[in-house]
C-alpha cells in the first residue's frame, strides 16, 4: 500500500459520512492514517517560530486530521453497534478491535435475548455476566494471517505454544493478541476466510 495522505483521509471520512453501510479498513490503513497525523504534528515542531504562516497551516491540517479520523471512527461505532442490534454482521472489513466490539456486542445481545426467553418461561434465570465469566478467561480468539515480511525469531503465543519463524509469504493462525502490532506496521495482513465471506 502507498503512503497515506490527507486527502486519503478525507475520502475515507467522506465515504464512511455518505454510505449507510460500513466502508472497509484495515488496520493497516488505519495504522497508516495516524501516522500520517504523527508525521505533520512532527513537522509542526521543527517550523522555525518565525515562520507563522507555515505554523498556522499545519495548526489548521492537524485540527482537520484529528476531526476527521475521531469523527471516522466514531461513525464506524454507531454503524458496527447498528448492525449488532440487527444482528446482522457489516459488509465493511473491520479492524482487529471494531470486529471485537462487534463479537461482544453479539454475544451481549445474545445472552440478553436467551435471559427474556428464561425469564418469560418462568424460569428463574442465571445472569448473563455469571454464564459468560468463565468463558471469556479461557477463550482465545485466532486470526489467520500472511506475512509480507519474515520472522526470524520464534515466538509464545498467548496460548503457550511457540510459533515461528516465518518466512515471507508464509500462512498462519495465531492469537489475536500476538498479530495486531504486525496487521499495524505492514509485517502481516489478514486472510480472508471462504466461510467467512459466505456469511
Amino acid at each position: 500500500m502507498s503512503e497515506i495522505g490527507y486527502d486519503d483521509i478525507l475520502r475515507a471520512w467522506e465515504n464512511e459520512v455518505r454510505e449507510p453501510d460500513l466502508q472497509s479498513l484495515e488496520d493497516l490503513r488505519l495504522g497508516k492514517m495516524v501516522q500520517y497525523l504523527s508525521k505533520v504534528r512532527l513537522m509542526l515542531t521543527e517550523v522555525p517560530a518565525e515562520d507563522r504562516l507555515q505554523a498556522d497551516l499545519l495548526v489548521s491540517e492537524i485540527r482537520n486530521l484529528d476531526y476527521m479520523l475521531r469523527d471516522l471512527m466514531v461513525l464506524r461505532r454507531e454503524k458496527i453497534v447498528r448492525a449488532a442490534l440487527a444482528q446482522r454482521r457489516p459488509l465493511g472489513t473491520m479492524t482487529l478491535a471494531e470486529e471485537d466490539l462487534y463479537n461482544r456486542l453479539s454475544r451481549g445481545l445474545a445472552e440478553h435475548a436467551e435471559f427474556l426467553k428464561d425469564l418469560l418461561e418462568g424460569h428463574m434465570p442465571q445472569r448473563p455476566s455469571d454464564a459468560a465469566g468463565s468463558d471469556d478467561t479461557e477463550k482465545i480468539e485466532y486470526v489467520v494471517v500472511r506475512f509480507l515480511r519474515p520472522i526470524s525469531t520464534p515466538f509464545m503465543g498467548l496460548d503457550e505454544r511457540t510459533y515461528g519463524p516465518f518466512k515471507k509469504e508464509d500462512i498462519a493462525s495465531l492469537p489475536r493478541e500476538n498479530v495486531q502490532a504486525w496487521l499495524r506496521d505492514g509485517t502481516a495482513v489478514r486472510v480472508a476466510m471462504e466461510e467467512r465471506s459466505n456469511r
